[in-house]
C-alpha cells in the first residue's frame, strides 16, 4: 500500500486509529475554519473526521478530490454520509481493521487515478497534430487531409467559423511541407486598408508614392520559398482581387512603382469564416478567384459538432495555463465539465481557451469548478441554471417536466438539437413532449396547422364534438 496524505479532524485517537494510520503522512488539525483552508490547500488525500455530518458538504466543496472517511458513535448514518459525499462512515469501536481497509481501498482508488491520467496525458498525445487536439471522426480526417496534401500543395483553403483554429491548421501545413525551415508569413487581409494592400503584398519602390522613402519589399518576397498565409480572404476587396489572382495564376507580380517583374515562390494557404459561393453570387468576389483558391478545401467543423474534443481540449489549455501562471490545476470538476459540455461555443475553440485562461486565473485551489468560469456559461446550461423556486412543486414529474422546456427554450425549440443535449433519442422527446402536453413549438408547420371541427357526429344533449387537427394522425 502506498503512503496517503491524510488530515485527522478526529477528537479521541485510540489504539485501532493510530495503528491504522501507520505508514501514512498524517496531520492533525481541530474542526472548523482552520481545518477547511487546510483542505482548501489541495494538500490532501483523505480526511477522517468525527461525526461531523454538516462539515461533509463544506469539505467536499473546498476540495473536490478528497476521500473522506466520517468516524461516529451514532449507527444507522452511513446513507446520509455517503449521499453528503463521504467515502465511508464507520462506527465506534472500530473492529476488524476497518479504518485500514477503508484507507487500504482508497489507496487502490487513488492509484487507478494515477493509471487513468497517465492513460489520458498518452491520450492527449496520441491525438496531438501537429498542436491540434481532437479524436472526432471529422478532426481525424482533417489531420489524414492535411497529411496528404502538405508536402504537394500549391494553393489550399481552409473554411471554418471565427474561433475553430485556422491558422493552427496553416502552420500544420508548413510545418509538414518539405520546406519547413523556410519563413511562415501571416497577413491579416481584413486589417489592410485598401489603397495600401498592393504595397503590403507587393511591395513599392522608393518614391513610388507620398511616404515611400524606400525600397521594401512585399509578403510575397518576404515569404521566399516558405507559405503565404492569407487569413479573412473573404474581406479582401474585390477591386485588388484581379492582382492577386494573376500572381496565383502565374506566380508573377511588380511591386508598385517598379518595372522588374518578380516571380512568387511561396505556397499560399488562404482561409475564411465566409462562405465564399455566397460572396460570389453576391457579386463580393470574383468567381475566377474563388476557383483558382479552391483547389484543395480543408473544413474545420465548429466545436459544438466535436464535442466530445472538450475533455482533451481542456486538459491541453490547462497545462498551457499551468505553464503561463505557474499554478498547477489538476483538472476540472465533474459539474464544471457539465458547464463547458453544456454550451453552444460560437466563439469555438478560441472562447473555451479564453473561459479556461480565466477559470485558471481566477481559481485558488487545484480544482476549476463551475464558479470560476464566466457566468454565461453557467446561464447557458440549463441543468444548473434551472433551480425549484421556494413554494413550487417539488414532484420528480415536475422537475424533469421544467427542464425539458427549459432545455427546449435553449434550443429554440430545436428538438433534434435539445434530445442530444439531455442524452435522449428524438423519440424519447417526443413522447415526454406528448406526455406533458408542452407547447409545440412556435412557426413550425405544427403550430401552424388550423384546427378544424371534423364531422360532426349525431350526439346526444350534453356530449361533446369532437375536434380534430387538420393534417394530424
Amino acid at each position: 500500500m502506498g503512503m496517503l496524505r491524510i488530515l485527522s479532524a478526529v477528537k479521541t485517537l485510540t489504539r485501532s486509529i493510530d495503528e491504522s494510520l501507520e505508514g501514512h503522512r498524517v496531520a492533525v488539525l481541530p474542526p472548523g475554519s482552520a481545518l477547511l483552508r487546510e483542505v482548501g490547500s489541495g494538500s490532501y488525500d483523505v480526511i477522517i473526521m468525527e461525526s461531523e455530518m454538516d462539515l461533509i458538504s463544506q469539505v467536499r466543496s473546498a476540495d473536490p478530490r478528497i476521500e473522506i472517511v466520517v468516524l461516529g458513535s451514532e449507527a444507522g448514518l452511513e446513507i446520509r454520509a455517503i449521499k453528503e459525499g463521504a467515502r465511508a462512515y464507520l462506527t465506534f469501536p472500530l473492529v476488524n481493521g476497518q479504518l485500514k481497509e477503508a484507507l487500504r481501498e482508497i489507496d487502490e482508488m487513488f492509484e487507478t487515478r494515477r493509471e487513468t491520467g497517465r492513460l489520458e496525458e498518452e491520450l492527449t498525445h496520441k491525438y496531438t497534430f501537429q498542436g491540434i487536439v481532437g479524436k472526432n471522426p471529422k478532426m481525424l480526417d482533417v489531420f489524414q487531409l492535411l497529411k496528404r496534401v502538405a508536402p504537394y500543395f500549391r494553393t489550399v483553403t481552409i473554411l471554418g467559423e471565427t474561433g475553430t483554429g485556422k491558422e493552427v491548421v496553416a502552420r500544420a501545413l508548413h510545418a509538414l511541407s518539405s520546406r519547413p525551415s523556410d519563413p511562415f508569413v501571416v497577413c491579416n487581409c481584413g486589417g489592410l486598408v485598401e489603397t495600401l494592400i498592393e504595397s503590403e503584398l507587393f511591395g513599392h519602390k522608393k518614391g513610388s508614392f507620398t511616404g515611400a522613402i524606400k525600397d521594401r519589399a512585399g509578403l510575397f518576397q518576404a515569404a521566399g520559398e516558405g507559405t503565404l498565409f492569407l487569413d479573412e480572404i473573404g474581406e479582401m476587396p474585390i477591386s485588388f482581387q484581379p492582382h492577386l489572382l494573376r500572381v496565383l495564376q502565374n506566380g508573377e507580380f511588380r511591386p508598385i512603382g517598379g518595372h522588374e517583374t518578380y516571380h512568387a515562390k511561396c505556397r499560399v494557404v488562404a482561409a475564411t469564416s465566409k462562405d465564399l459561393l455566397k460572396e460570389v453570387q453576391a457579386g463580393r468576389f470574383r468567381e475566377d478567384l474563388y476557383y483558382r483558391l479552391t483547389p484543395l478545401v480543408v473544413d474545420l467543423p465548429p466545436l459544438r459538432e466535436r464535442v466530445d474534443d472538450i475533455p482533451l481540449l481542456c486538459r491541453h489549455f490547462i497545462k498551457i495555463c499551468n505553464e503561463r501562471t505557474g499554478k498547477e490545476i489538476t483538472g476540472i470538476s465533474r459539474i464544471g465539465l457539465s458547464v463547458l459540455m453544456g454550451h453552444d461555443w460560437p466563439g469555438n475553440v478560441r472562447e473555451l481557451e479564453n473561459a479556461l485562461e480565466q477559470a485558471v486565473i481566477m481559481a485558488n485551489e487545484p480544482f476549476l469548478k463551475a464558479e470560476h468560469f464566466p457566468s454565461r456559461l453557467v446561464r447557458s446550461t440549463p441543468a444548473l441554471s434551472v433551480r425549484p423556486q421556494a413554494g413550487s412543486s417539488l414532484l420528480l414529474e415536475d422537475v424533469i417536466k421544467e427542464h425539458v422546456e427549459a432545455v427546449l427554450q435553449q434550443c429554440n425549440g430545436n428538438r433534434s438539437r435539445a434530445a442530444r443535449k439531455l442524452g435522449l433519442s428524438r423519440r424519447a422527446l417526443l413522447r415526454r413532449i406528448e406526455k406533458f402536453a408542452l407547447p409545440p413549438r412556435e412557426g413550425t408547420e405544427r403550430a401552424q396547422r388550423k384546427i378544424i371541427p371534423s364531422p360532426e357526429p349525431h350526439t346526444s344533449e350534453g356530449s361533446v364534438a369532437r375536434i380534430g387537427v387538420k393534417g394530424a394522425r
